[in-house]
């Protein structure tokens, strides 16, 4: 089974690790001096220079943890208060840690005297000067809760942009590849062939598809998305178009759940996989065969499953499908993201089968996925 899923977000770009490693380091640094020079008007400066080294030191220890936190929240979605007192909860625990190690410290290098020290006169001095560590820690993971989400917007708005391009690309390759002058001539001799056979009505009808279908194709859409109808609409106008001009040879259904007919789909998503199926699965065989386009929807799931046989078919064929399945496989993953599915298989009957699993709630208006 063939399968295209995107990566998910990073919690940090590989390419901002350098940059970002640098900004935490210096970041520190610049606390740690500032909190040491806060030792300087005190009469015994090295004891407290200790505590501020120490507690900056601890707390530069903790700011991976804290940041661990912050992204895990964030890619959990948690809410803003769930978000905000979980980290306020976990800074102050780890300010805690962070003052009474300064505090210990302090104490060790004779602030005040070590035998007039006990454990609990530091445990207070850890507990009433935590605010300043808490501060920093809860500030550090705002930053980075910040930083995430902007380059979480970045990387939805390149996947955005990429999903709009290839929407534009596949409207052009629609008239490329698939609205090929091998295919109109073929519509235009069978148009030749019954009007020259008497069967007008059967050539009006041929030429207005071909007019409607050639309309839809260039039709621009809002965010390259169309209903389900809409893109069923079109391949059965082309299935129609292939009908009158194989005749008996083929043989072709579409069904749809009424459930899933308004739901978003890429326009020509569905067509040029239909046209692949009918062009190098049926056409080419003497005695025609079958394709049939089912489309069902399973909780919040939308199952699309395109299948073909034609007798002499022959199962084995390249991997990757050529151009019509690779370009599908890359619209779904920009669009969809790891929320979709796309696989392309032999049957054990000697046909072919085409698999998609999208969202059935992804609307228009949504955008790609993270």
């Amino acid at each position: 089974m063939a399968q295209t899923l995107l990566p998910m977000t990073e919690s940090i770009d590989p390419r901002q690790r350098p940059r970002f490693w640098l900004i935490h380091f210096g970041g520190w640094l610049g606390y740690g001096v500032v909190s040491a020079l806060g030792a300087l008007p005190y009469r015994n400066v090295f004891p407290v220079l200790m505590y501020f080294l120490g507690t900056t030191a601890m707390a530069f220890l903790c700011s991976p943890a804290i940041l661990a936190i912050s992204h895990r929240l964030a890619v959990a979605k948690a809410s803003w208060p769930r978000t905000f007192g979980i980290v306020i909860a976990c800074a102050y625990t780890m300010g805690i840690v962070c003052s009474t190690t300064g505090a210990a410290l302090e104490t060790a290098f004779g602030h005040p005297p070590p035998e007039s020290a006990h454990w609990y006169a530091v445990a207070f001095v850890g507990f009433a000067n935590a605010f300043s560590p808490t501060l920093m820690l809860v500030a550090w993971a705002a930053l980075y809760r910040g930083a995430w989400h902007w380059q979480e917007a970045q990387q939805r708005e390149r996947q955005w942009l990429l999903a709009e391009t290839l929407a534009r690309d596949a409207e052009l390759k629609a008239l490329r590849y698939q609205i090929t002058p091998h295919f109109l001539f073929n519509t235009l001799n069978g148009v030749s062939t019954l009007v020259g056979e008497g069967e007008t009505s059967a050539a009006r009808r041929m030429i207005a598809l071909l007019a409607d279908f050639l309309r839809s194709t260039l039709e621009p859409t809002r965010q390259g998305d169309v209903s389900m109808a809409k893109e069923l609409t079109q391949v059965k106008q082309y299935i129609e178009i292939e009908q009158i001009r194989l005749g008996a040879r083929l043989a072709a259904t579409v069904q749809c759940d009424a459930g899933v007919l308004d739901t978003p789909v890429p326009h020509l998503l569905l067509q040029p996989l239909v046209e692949n199926a009918i062009r190098h699965g049926i056409a080419p065989f003497a005695e025609g065969g079958s394709l049939s386009l089912t489309v069902t929807g399973d909780g919040e799931v939308v199952r699309i499953l395109i299948r073909n046989r034609a007798e002499g078919m022959l199962s084995k064929r390249p991997e990757g499908g050529g151009l019509g399945l690779a370009n599908t496989r890359a619209r779904l993953a920009a669009r969809y993201g790891n929320r979709c599915r796309f696989a392309a298989q032999g049957t054990p009957d000697g046909g072919w089968e085409t698999l998609i699993e999208i969202p059935r709630l992804a609307g228009a208006a949504a955008g790609p996925a993270a």
